[in-house]
């Protein structure tokens, strides 16, 4: 049984729980999804688990996004796609708000998950590699606002999702990434912003994951990724499928009453 939908910020008719948690009837788009087992499956894989039809993006992996692709309509029986993204492009952002509208017939929901991790600091990398990164981490996720902002409010809902990060709220140790901790602050105070200015149709709110183990770090020595477990109070990574709950609930009628927020899931790193 499909949920009845909510309009911009009024409060939802379901009453029981699993209705306000449910995504039956609603079109969800996951940005940087093309991975085994990263955020961006993850967020797509929780999405469809509650029922939500799933668009997903990938930058260069369309044979990973394509498994991915499979494995959702296999595993839930519903509507997936996966659709190439120049995120840093924001025509390109249009052309896939327009082709997922065109081919779904509407979209609930935005998670803006696609980013880009810095290899050096301000002194060690070079210009490039700053603009590489927050072209991508910040532009990128501006892009996709402003792509499917318009449809949102055209229909009077909607709820845009941003996948920031602790290093929005503190500088990382030991390694150097000022390009990447700036992008991701800017992202958190994007998803603030946008909540104001988005009043009244749709809601926009962040995500701020510490270190997940998503295979991206294995290159890391073990004496650094044991330096960074000593500072987690949980004293361990986390999981993707750690992540995908606090998805669910900023895309679900569960969250009608959050906007703005960030939702910092870093195994305690923060608190420090």
């Amino acid at each position: 049984m499909t949920a009845p939908e909510t309009k911009g910020n009024a409060v939802p008719q379901a009453e029981k729980l699993s209705d306000l948690f449910s995504l039956k009837g609603k079109v969800v788009v996951v940005t940087g999804a093309s991975g085994p087992r990263g955020m961006g499956i993850e967020a797509a894989r929780g999405c469809a688990e509650m029922g939500a039809d799933v668009a997903i993006t990938y930058a260069s992996r369309k044979e990973g996004a394509e498994k991915n692709v499979a494995e959702l309509t296999k595993e839930y029986g519903v509507k997936v796609k996966c659709y190439k993204l120049q995120i840093d492009d924001y025509s390109d952002c249009q052309r896939l708000v327009s082709d997922v509208i065109k081919d779904f017939g509407k979209i609930d929901a935005f998670i803006a998950n696609a980013g880009a991790t810095a290899n050096g600091g301000v002194l060690d990398d070079s210009k490039e590699e700053w603009d590489r990164v927050v072209q991508t981490d910040l532009n990128g996720t501006a892009y996709c606002a402003k792509a499917v902002g318009p449809h949102f409010k055209e229909r009077g809902k909607g709820s845009f999702v941003i996948t920031a990060s602790m290093s929005g709220h503190v500088a990382n140790y030991p390694q150097e990434q000022t390009s990447y901790n700036v992008a991701k602050a800017g992202c958190i105070h994007m998803a603030r912003s946008l909540a104001n200015e988005w009043r009244g149709f749709a809601r926009v709110n962040s995500i701020s994951p510490g270190y997940i183990d998503t295979g991206l770090s294995d290159f890391i020595d073990q004496k650094t990724q044991d330096l960074w477990n000593s500072m987690i109070p949980l004293n361990r990574p986390g999981n993707a499928k750690e992540l995908k709950g606090a998805y669910v609930y900023l895309v679900s009628d569960a969250s009608s009453y959050t906007t703005g927020a960030d939702i910092v899931i870093d195994g305690g790193y923060t608190c420090r």
